[in-house]
């Protein structure tokens, strides 16, 4: 499937949701999913890469996308996919853009380290209300 219709069929089915904390995750499953930013990047990039987690991490060792912390329009922390190639997306704009629309303040990228300690920690402090 072409990278644009697994965004589109991504973006079908994903409602954001806020969660408490650092619960960084890929969304599985084929129905509903529900997420916030970082896990709609997460999950963008494992569906991209053919929900292979070999083929997602070594997608993020070779930069073929940068995840990065920045500051939204709105002014609150965010997460958007730096896409080799191509441009950028996020869960507001769902759709690849060659420039990051006015407003967005890039402040720190995510390199496959800083992503795995995400994972790890998230699985040190269990999963959102079972802590």
């Amino acid at each position: 499937m072409a990278v644009d219709a697994v965004q589109q069929a991504l973006n079908g089915r994903f409602t954001y949701r806020a969660d408490k904390g650092e619960y960084w995750q890929i969304l599985g499953g084929s129905g509903p999913v529900y997420g916030d930013c970082e896990d709609y990047s997460l999950t963008l990039i494992w569906l991209w890469e053919g929900q292979s987690l070999w083929r997602f991490w070594w997608a993020l060792i070779t930069l073929k996308y940068v995840l990065w912390y920045c500051l939204a329009p709105n002014g609150e922390g965010h997460c958007v996919t730096w896409v080799r190639g191509r441009g950028w997306t996020d869960n507001i704009q769902r759709k690849i853009v060659t420039d990051l629309p006015e407003g967005y303040r890039l402040k720190l990228p995510m390199l496959a380290p800083l992503v795995l300690l995400k994972f790890l920690y998230r699985r040190l402090i269990g999963r959102p209300g079972t802590a």
